[in-house]
């Protein structure tokens, strides 16, 4: 037989559900079992942000994940509230780049309309590896750091689901260094070839 005890805790405490062989908690949820740990990452934290500036002008946070590093002059961090166009922003964060480079900022939307032909609708970005879970509306990345656009199909007739799964690949090193390996496959064998 198996018992089962459930406990809800109000006033700021964790709600808890016990099974024998399973624990599951919030805020972040997790689920142990004897082989398996499955974390449920809980995106509805609301951190004190700081208003982002690149050369002046203010920008919205989600451009940093594609601002090329190596183009970064300066960095200048100023404590303190503030309130711009009635959002109250918790210190701000200034960045100036070098004198020959201009971000170029373009929303996740508007990348998709000017660059891709897709016949589904519904579509999921990511930025190399991370997933992004934001308003495609508002998310920024700089147009000149993306290296490579690779779209995906994924279908699954079952969940009824059909999606476009869109990946920029960005020119960090990393990614420099991939694109430039040459990858010959035999039978049993493989090479990369480095250019």
């Amino acid at each position: 037989m198996i018992s089962l005890l459930v406990a809800f805790v109000s006033f700021g405490q964790e709600k808890s559900v016990k099974v024998v062989g399973l624990t599951i908690t919030n805020p972040e949820t997790t689920i142990q079992s004897d082989s398996i740990k499955i974390v449920y990452q809980n995106e509805t934290k609301q951190n004190k942000k700081p208003a982002y500036f690149i050369n002046g002008k203010l920008v919205n946070e989600s451009i940093l994940r594609t601002l090329n590093p190596n183009e970064i002059s300066s960095v200048a961090v100023e404590k303190g509230e503030v309130v711009i166009n009635n959002v109250t922003y918790y210190g701000k964060l200034k960045i100036e780049t070098k004198n020959n480079y201009l971000p170029k900022p373009i929303t996740l939307n508007d990348l998709k309309a000017k660059y891709l032909k897709l016949k589904e609708k519904q579509t999921i970005f990511k930025i190399d590896d991370a997933i992004i879970n934001a308003d495609y509306n508002t998310y920024v990345v700089d147009e000149n750091y993306i290296l490579k656009i690779i779209i995906e199909t994924f279908e699954n007739k079952d969940e009824k689901l059909k999606l476009n799964i869109v990946t920029l690949l960005t020119k960090s090193e990393k990614n420099i260094k991939n694109a430039k390996e040459i990858i010959i496959r035999g039978n049993d064998e493989f090479s990369i070839i480095k250019n």
